[in-house]
């Protein structure tokens, strides 16, 4: 068989990055008068569509324009060897089904946990119960997994009756699942700009994999072993340097919903149950505020500033329900934070992409200023990295002619004993694989887990207003 050309392939689809994109001109090249040979440094024609952006490389960071051809993808990353060469586009052509979902899962951070010779090198958390699931299934490599995983959810069916949860968790890796599942029914969407006309979002190659909420790390001295962990409270997606979607956890406050008194106090309860009892108590978002809602659908009005069902509409979900999404427009503060999370995640990618350099550099300025509110607080294994890259932003921003001091926090990570914490997670994964499959008698819904466990939501809630 005649080999397979290397093909270049995007983890960030390029109509994203044409958003923040712009003409290519050649240094010394009006636009009027341009040449039309091709520049051999960047490897571009004049009027191809470039982005600018700081370039985090290994030696001294620094600006960068680059083809959006070329731009935020590997050669062959979805190239899966054990497939027929027809099927080898398949990611790339069909991946926008669950939009944020797949941005973040098919993204260069999966891929390069995944993408490992053997199981012997690979270093996550969940490596026995991946080793059960390929053993059990037969595969060879962790990235046939990851391969079959985003394969089967590109071409999932989602029903309104929910029969796709348990479908999607008997047919791939559960851990994905599980997230995938959290993804689509534990969180909302809301699409945001700002509202000065003279800020700007960024866009970096791993902002997709970006979860808002605090992280504590967590360290064993008998193994020399690091851990986090964290509660994800927003999750983002740049679109555009003036638009940006932000996913939402269904458990922080929705001014529509929490107007009715018992709506509240029930989300009040289902926020202690799954955010606080696991991740310690009063744990706040540090976009608790945020201006945003649920999208309003065509069987709810809003009726003196509640959410109230239609005259007539019925309760069924249905396959031709409408939404109507509002482009909220957000402060200074809140553009800065959702930024300042992006480039505080930058280090683990390789550039952050912008419209405006002005912009941008008052933006560098602002983060490496702040207050360590929002970012720039080291702790765990990636202290050494991200002190590295704190530096590197700096003596940038020195050579741009900005003098700046960076204030930074150094968060001890809290000793625990990490093989057993490791040996419970795994335990609690299985269970809830059970209780999301029907298997062992637990049925598909968390009513079955609490039936199980003999107690039921309403001891629960009763117990938690007491």
């Amino acid at each position: 068989m005649e080999a397979h050309k290397p093909e270049y392939q995007h983890f960030i689809p390029q109509f994203l990055l044409r958003n923040f994109s712009h003409k290519y001109a050649p240094p010394g090249k009006s636009k009027e008068g341009k040449s039309k040979k091709r520049d051999p440094k960047k490897k571009m024609y004049p009027g191809d569509q470039a982005v600018n952006s700081l370039c985090l490389s290994d030696h001294e960071f620094s600006f960068d324009e680059s083809s959006v051809r070329r731009t935020c993808g590997l050669e062959n990353m979805y190239v899966n060897p054990t497939k027929p060469l027809q099927d080898h586009g398949h990611l790339e052509k069909n991946s926008f089904s669950y939009f944020v979902f797949l941005l973040a899962d098919r993204g260069e951070q999966y891929h390069r946990k995944y993408n490992v010779d053997s199981m012997q090198d690979y270093n996550d958390g969940d490596k026995e119960l991946l080793q059960h699931y390929m053993t059990k299934h037969g595969f060879t490599k962790p990235i046939d997994v990851w391969f079959q995983s985003l394969e089967t959810i590109i071409d999932l069916d989602i029903d309104t009756k929910g029969c796709w949860k348990r479908h999607i968790c008997e047919s791939i890796y559960f851990p994905i699942a599980d997230s995938f599942i959290d993804h689509i029914c534990d969180m909302y969407m809301a699409i945001c700009t700002p509202v000065n006309h003279d800020e700007e979002f960024v866009l970096t190659d791993n902002c997709y994999n970006v979860r808002e909420g605090r992280t504590v790390a967590y360290f064993d001295v008998s193994t020399g072993k690091h851990t986090s962990m964290g509660p994800c409270f927003h999750r983002f997606a740049p679109i555009s340097p003036r638009l940006i979607i932000v996913l939402r956890s269904a458990y922080l406050p929705e001014p529509l919903e929490d107007a009715d008194p018992a709506i509240k106090e029930w989300r009040q309860f289902q926020r202690q149950l799954w955010i606080d009892s696991i991740y310690g108590s009063g744990i706040k978002s540090i976009l608790e505020d945020l201006p945003i809602r649920k999208a309003i659908n065509n069987y709810m009005e809003i009726v003196n500033g509640r959410l109230a069902p239609r005259s007539g509409r019925n309760h069924r979900l249905d396959i031709n329900d409408s939404f109507c999404f509002t482009i909220f427009k957000i402060p200074t503060r809140h553009v800065r934070t959702i930024n300042g999370l992006l480039i505080d995640h930058a280090f683990h990618g390789s550039r952050i992409i912008f419209n405006r350099k002005d912009i941008f550099l008052d933006l560098m300025e602002w983060y490496l200023t702040e207050p360590c509110e929002v970012g720039k607080n080291l702790t765990g294994r990636n202290v050494p990295k991200q002190l590295k890259y704190i530096e590197g932003l700096s003596k940038f921003m020195l050579r741009e002619g900005r003098e700046i001091n960076p204030k930074i926090i150094f968060w001890p990570s809290e000793d625990r004993d990490l093989n057993h914490f490791q040996l419970k997670n795994i335990a609690g994964a299985r269970f809830l694989e059970g209780a999301r499959t029907g298997k062992d008698g637990i049925g598909p819904g968390f009513d079955e887990i609490y039936k199980r466990l003999g107690i039921t939501l309403l001891h629960l809630y009763l117990y938690w207003r007491c």
